[in-house]
């Protein structure tokens, strides 16, 4: 990286930092006037928003879809402050706002030298995975893909490293898993975006269509005898979240790849239907459909 991305990205964290001791209502409030310009004004990925939702609902009415629609604005934007308010608050107010219910499934598995490999989505706050350290006395990690932008991506490593997360590149994370330089430990996969492939082995149905799934992560589940768990995160309300997970698979379960994807789409299905607003509708989920 070039001095200059250094400073440029050193200014903008700064000011993120300083953005961030704001009251989170008025972040909200400054947030809520970004979200009516991009859902009223500039239609901001409306027609991909609403194509995936009638897709994924189709036995829903328009007035629905268009509510559902709002509600992921609203939602999409609150992380928007959610995200820069975090980076303020101390350890103990971010354990406030963001509680794992049963960290002890997860601190058991590791006390018996169980590495443990957690699959989840764009679901709630899906950037405060990275509070989740706060709850643990080892290293956790997430899988993520490194942006086009030097600076800012420094700036995002900044953000989601801050209470303790350790970053994986996408492209580096399986040669370090398969290494067991740092075993047992947590791993995030969030998998639910669209892969590249059309592997038919890996296709599921997902809201009520046949959908692709990365796999990679339950392959190293079974090539390092991890145990597999569902992260599953909900919004309590505008700023508190819980997550917690669901046991999928132990090592000596020797479930196939495609019974702990089936598993996880499943799990993954049902929370998004409980909280339809609240999934990441605007990127384009679908875009190697199944033949």
């Amino acid at each position: 990286m070039t001095a200059l991305n250094k400073v440029l990205a050193n200014i903008i964290y700064g000011s993120v930092r300083i953005i961030s001791l704001f009251p989170i209502s008025l972040l909200f409030f400054k947030v809520s006037v970004l979200r009516f310009l991009a859902e009223k004004i500039l239609h901001y990925r409306y027609s991909v928003i609403v194509q995936n939702l009638s897709r994924a609902f189709p036995k829903k009415n328009y007035a629905e879809i268009k509510t559902i629609t709002h509600q992921f604005y609203r939602h999409f934007f609150e992380v928007f402050a959610e995200v820069i308010k975090s980076q303020g608050m101390s350890k103990k107010n971010a354990k406030e706002h963001f509680h794992i219910e049963n960290p002890e499934l997860i601190n058991d598995l590791y006390g018996r030298g169980i590495n443990v490999i957690a699959l989840g989505g764009h679901l709630g706050n899906w950037e405060w995975i990275g509070l989740s350290p706060l709850y643990f006395n080892f290293n956790v990690y997430s899988l993520y893909k490194p942006l086009s932008s030097e600076f800012m991506d420094r700036v995002m490593l900044k953000i989601r490293e801050r209470m303790g997360l350790k970053l994986l590149p996408m492209q580096k994370a399986g040669r370090f898993i398969l290494s067991k330089t740092d075993y047992p430990a947590l791993y995030f996969f969030v998998g639910d975006q669209n892969p590249s492939h059309q592997d038919a082995e890996y296709c599921f149905p997902f809201l009520n269509q046949s959908s692709y799934f990365f796999a990679g992560g339950a392959k190293l589940a079974k090539t390092t005898k991890s145990a597999v768990v569902y992260s599953s995160m909900k919004k309590i309300k505008p700023g508190y979240y819980s997550l917690s997970f669901h046991l999928i698979s132990m090592p000596e379960d020797n479930k196939s790849v495609q019974d702990i994807l089936s598993t996880y789409t499943q799990l993954l299905d049902q929370d998004i239907w409980n909280q339809p607003g609240k999934w990441l509708w605007s990127h384009k989920r679908w875009k190697n459909l199944p033949v």
